[in-house]
């Protein structure tokens, strides 16, 4: 731009200095001049000449620092393309770089829904230097190979003539490692009432196998079991059990773990007849002995005469008192053992025997190992 001014200006230059010329022909040839005006005119012209020069001059000195400073610019864009040019070409290598990266790939494998329609989803292995190495240094069958090339999770191999694997050496079945997410499969039928009535509870339970969780995949949400109440009519009233027992000499009986103070319980000889629900679920005795003979005789029977149970080597018995040995949670230790069956010949059967019915069981008389003992425990569950 300033080169341009700078032409402009010496153009205007050289047309003033042509109208100055014009003007002095003009001047002589339409007037006559007298010498003195005509030499003054000549030195304001000469230096109006000088001034121009000197302009003239100045200009030419702009001009040359504008071509310096042109000259610099122009190398400076020509580095600049040069650096653009380089890094073009660079780019240019990457770019065949990453083409022969995708052409390799392509190579390796093959179309994806050629295989889902033919062989499912196969991806190829190749062996590796290393690979080659391991093989040859372990004697390894090909078999062996490709299971350490896919990771244990050898397919196929070349010799298999999977046609999707082109040139792999070893070929794997990518749809066995998808992992499969568990499914519930149909609830089971309802189970059996826990209780005949008054309400009891009854359960079904269903699967995770429709299908059943692999490679991976979540297991089933929600629960595998539910229930619901059933049998919730009310029971009928049970009639009660009546309990025949006799101890020789001094009775206490527990049921369930309360003291129960039967009739003829105060009479050492006489039998104690006692009525207890039929939802007990423990008799316990103890019998203490005042000298000569000892042992406990006794049966439980529903309403219509049945056994529910006898004194028999069934029950369990102590010489020691232990806390809550009467209530159905204790738990016996190694003083409880089994009840000693006294036998047959034993006077309490005798004299006894008759008075405490039963209809099938064989009633017995019992007491602990000891003979010496003088005051024993007795435990029956009843159901």
């Amino acid at each position: 731009m300033i080169m341009k001014i700078s032409v402009c200006i010496i153009i205007c230059l050289a047309l003033a200095a042509d109208i100055v010329a014009d003007s002095l022909d003009t001047e002589l040839n339409s007037k006559e001049i007298a010498t003195e005006d005509l030499k003054d005119l000549l030195f304001t012209s000469m230096q109006s000449i000088i001034s121009l020069n000197d302009l003239v001059t100045g200009l030419s000195k702009q001009m040359a620092e504008l071509t310096i400073l042109s000259a610099q610019t122009t190398a400076k864009m020509e580095i600049s393309t040069t650096e653009t040019s380089i890094a073009t070409a660079s780019l240019s290598r990457e770019l065949e770089n990453l083409k022969k990266k995708i052409s390799t790939i392509n190579d390796n494998f093959t179309d994806l829904e050629s295989r889902k329609k033919d062989k499912g989803p196969w991806k190829c292995y190749h062996y590796t230097e290393s690979d080659r190495e391991w093989r040859a240094n372990h004697e390894a069958t090909h078999a062996e190979m490709c299971e350490r090339v896919t990771g244990g999770k050898f397919t196929r191999g070349k010799n298999d003539l999977v046609p999707d694997c082109g040139t792999c050496w070893c070929c794997q079945d990518q749809s066995a490692l998808i992992p499969v997410d568990g499914g519930w499969g149909f609830w089971s039928d309802w189970g059996e009432c826990s209780a005949e009535c008054d309400g009891g509870v009854q359960t079904r339970e269903r699967s995770c196998t429709d299908p059943a969780p692999a490679r991976g995949g979540v297991e089933c949400r929600g629960e595998g079991e539910e229930s619901r109440e059933c049998n919730s009519e009310q029971c009928p009233e049970s009639p009660d059990y009546t309990m025949y027992i006799h101890c020789d000499d001094v009775l206490t009986i527990f049921v369930d773990g309360a003291e129960r103070r039967p009739a003829g319980l105060s009479n050492s000889g006489t039998m104690s007849t006692l009525n207890i629900p039929a939802s007990s679920e423990l008799i316990a005795v103890k019998c203490l002995e005042n000298g000569g003979g000892y042992g406990i005789i006794g049966s439980v029977q529903d309403a219509e005469g049945g056994d529910i149970l006898v004194t028999d080597s069934s029950w369990k018995c102590s010489n020691t008192w232990e806390s809550g040995w009467s209530l159905p949670g204790f738990k016996e230790g190694n003083t409880w053992r089994a009840a000693t069956d006294l036998g047959d010949g034993h006077f309490m059967i005798a004299d006894h025997g008759e008075d405490i019915p039963s209809s099938n069981m064989n009633k017995r008389v019992i007491w602990t190992a000891s003979s010496s003992d003088t005051t024993v425990y007795c435990r029956k569950t009843i159901k």
